[in-house]
């Protein structure tokens, strides 16, 4: 009967880990289409005054440049959100029996890039994946 109420306990948590894992994701993902249509609606903002400026003989300046950083603002947000995704794909997976370690005076080989998270080497002076400098 012991053995009946620790088997029912076990899979109650495992039930209550799986949907807070389901529920994390599910936000995560709501942010990440959030953040997605932000990023829409400045593209559309941008090609709208684009329009306005060249049909009426204008110049493009300084608020391109705004644009262009607010941009860049939520694509960061976007790729974190992408990481975040990913590290929590990560933590949900099985964990498999035998880990690697390091050696405590072993050096990690790889850079992270700030602004797309991409894993880099070492020597690497720019990002492979988004090309911005490490």
């Amino acid at each position: 009967m012991e053995e009946l109420k620790s088997m029912f306990s076990k899979i109650g948590k495992n039930i209550t880990k799986t949907s807070a894992d389901i529920i994390k994701n599910t936000k995560l993902n709501i942010e990440l289409s959030s953040q997605e249509e932000k990023l829409k609606n400045i593209y559309l903002e941008v090609g709208k005054k684009v329009y306005e400026i060249y049909s009426y003989g204008g110049s493009i300046g300084k608020f391109f440049d705004e644009k262009y950083l607010e941009m860049l603002e939520v694509e960061k947000e976007i790729n974190l959100i992408k990481h975040k995704i990913e590290q929590n794909k990560t933590l949900s997976s099985p964990i498999p029996e035998k880990k690697e370690t390091l050696e405590i005076d072993e050096e990690p080989k790889i850079k992270i890039c700030s602004y797309c998270y991409e894993k880099n080497n070492i020597n690497n002076n720019f990002c492979i994946k988004c090309g911005r400098m490490l």
